[in-house]
Formats: structure tokens, sequence, C-alpha cells
């Protein structure tokens, strides 16, 4: 299952859009409403890079899922790019800065990080089913690996973690075909940056994304598609 189309929607994603749109006006209020997963996994966290100041060793690592307070309320998947805060308790609405650039009050990606970042989602995203908790812990380690080191291990190297021998087999697959992956750009990302009041604790920055929207000539093409199909099924009724 492809948890954040079928589970959330292509709605969620076209109400991000407007969010996105939207962003330079303010805040966004988020609620964190729970993991992904009801089989959260964790991880520990062994090795960082020398600029990043881990919050903790023993960590959770899934999905979360997060509702935006706009009208209508939309809920939407986010990922952790930011090991140095925690996301705070369920059901705490916090402030939050809608970004297409990376994050400005803690680890800021450059243009390789990104890069890697972006490669974890257009191999993988598509397919992941971030329900299942060994996919999420999987997914989430490959994130952080992408992001905090370019050597695609969790194992080794400036980044590194130990993890049940599944969520480790999981990491390692998506970083493998996040390291092959020369198609196109299939998802959008966009970066949630905490921005807490003065008395406020910053929390955790986020990373959703949604899918790159088709070329005109795609959209004319599904659009034709659509056409014959209709036209096949007035013929057998007739």
């Amino acid at each position: 299952m492809a948890y954040q189309f079928r589970a959330k929607g292509l709605a969620g994603a076209v109400v991000l859009s407007f969010l996105a749109a939207g962003a330079s006006a303010g805040t966004v209020d988020l609620t964190y409403k729970g993991p992904s997963t009801a089989d959260p996994k964790t991880v520990e966290i062994t090795a960082v890079p020398a600029s990043v100041t881990s919050a903790a060793s023993h960590v959770y690592a899934f999905g979360f899922n997060m509702e935006a307070a706009t009208d209508p309320l939309t809920e939407f998947l986010a990922w952790c790019l930011d090991i140095e805060s925690y996301l705070g308790a369920k059901n705490q609405k916090k402030p939050y800065a809608l970004s297409k650039s990376p994050f400005s009050n803690s680890y800021g990606l450059d243009a390789d990080e990104r890069a890697r970042v972006q490669a974890v989602f257009d191999a993988n995203f598509v397919t992941l089913d971030a329900s299942d908790g060994y996919e999420a812990a999987g997914f989430q380690l490959a994130l952080w690996e992408a992001l905090y080191d370019d050597d695609w291990n969790v194992g080794t190297g400036n980044f590194q973690a130990a993890a049940d021998s599944d969520i480790l087999a999981k990491a390692g697959g998506y970083l493998d075909a996040a390291r092959d992956y020369d198609g196109d750009t299939q998802f959008s990302m966009s970066f949630w940056e905490s921005t807490p009041g003065p008395n406020e604790a910053k929390r955790q920055n986020l990373v959703s994304v949604m899918p790159v929207p088709l070329p005109a000539a795609g959209l004319l093409l599904l659009g034709g598609l659509g056409a014959l199909a209709g036209l096949r099924r007035r013929k057998r009724a007739g």
C-alpha cells in the first residue's frame, strides 16, 4: 500500500499546495496526531556529524500524521529531518513556517544533501507502506543517512545507527535505490520550520512531499483516455 496516497488521499496534496501558496503570509499551526504505524519501532543513533547535537540516542522512527489548522482541517504525512529537537506530545498545536527552502533554525540542507533526500523520496516513496513499522523506521533512517552522510550506509560514516536487522535491511534497500536513481523528480518537497514564541521550545523541523504535477500533455492524454472509456461504456449500454 502506498500510504499517503491511499490513506491520506490526493486531496491532502492539493490542500498542501494551497498552504504553500499562502505560506509567506505567516505561520501554519500544526498538530501532531500520532505515528503513521500502530507498530512503532525504535532505533539507536550511534554517531552524528560534529555540527549536529543529537537530542537522544534511542528514538522512535516513523512517519508523523500531522493536522494543519486550515479551513477545513487537513491531515498529511511528514517526516523528521531535524534530530536535534523533539516533536512534542500528541494533540499539541505548534506554529510552523512552510517553505520550499531548507531550515534556517537548525541544520540547513546544502545542495548535495537536498539532492540525496530528494532521491530517497523519488526512488521509494510511491511504494512505501508507512503503516508498516519496519518500512516506516527504515525509511526514516534512510532520510537521516541521506541528509547527514554521503556514503549511503547507516553502519558507517558520519551518521550511524543501530536497529533491528529487518529495519536496517529496509533502510539499506531504500538507500541503494536512492543512490542508483536516475529518473525524473517524482515529488515536490516542502519544509516545515518550527517557529516557537519567545517562551516556547523549538520543535522538530519536518519535511512532507506531494506528487509533481503531470505535464499538460500528460493531463490531456489522461483526459482523452477517460473520454474513450466513457464512450465504450455508453456503447455497451446501448
